[in-house]
């Protein structure tokens, strides 16, 4: 069997890898056969990341009672991988929704790789987390990789305000909504291992 490999790929900065938390899943069993897997989980690889969404609503029923509620949602693609990673993740903690500090997990179409994510929208960062397994080039002895990587979003963001000036109960009292949308970006990882 041939040797573990361990190396780092470009490190993030102080400030940001300071908040970045550990991969946290194990690495899946299932291989990926597509051709050039191996090859391009290794050369000049960077995750894309597209339809990137963040909304929040705090709907008051009553002056007194508020339902908070928030989204973030993207696509990730991964150059040695045929499929895309859809992340959505649900909040209703206020006031910030998403602090960083809960892993999502991600769906995809092959259970050959395991997706994670984190996302704080005080900062606008998001870390990603993913593991796949590659046996286009040795079926007996496929390799595995796990890479880190993170980015600060630059969201652009619109808020709307309602208040009903004829509110009865049963009827929404008030209602804040901010929606936030972000250019496709690319993440280049600051961690990266592979084990054959």
């Amino acid at each position: 069997m041939r040797a573990s490999t361990l190396f780092s790929l470009a490190a993030a900065s102080a400030s940001t890898a300071a908040h970045l938390p550990h991969n946290t899943h194990t690495p899946v069993l299932a291989r990926d056969d597509n051709p050039g897997c191996t090859a391009d989980s290794f050369n000049d690889f960077d995750w894309s990341i597209s339809d990137i969404v963040y909304n929040t609503s705090i709907v008051f029923s009553t002056p007194a009672h508020q339902v908070p509620s928030g989204i973030v949602q993207f696509n990730l693609t991964n150059p040695a991988l045929t499929y895309t990673a859809v992340c959505k993740a649900f909040s209703s903690q206020l006031s910030g929704f998403f602090y960083g500090d809960i892993v999502y997990t991600c769906t995809e179409p092959s259970n050959a790789t395991s997706t994670t994510f984190t996302f704080n929208a005080g900062t606008q960062l998001l870390d990603v987390n993913q593991t796949w397994t590659c046996s286009d080039e040795d079926a007996e002895y496929p390799d595995t990789f796990t890479y880190a990587g993170a980015v600060n979003l630059t969201l652009d963001c619109s808020a709307t305000s309602y208040q009903n000036p004829n509110w009865t109960l049963g009827e929404i009292f008030l209602q804040n909504t901010t929606y936030c949308t972000q250019d496709d970006v690319t993440i280049t990882p600051y961690l990266a291992t592979a084990v054959a």
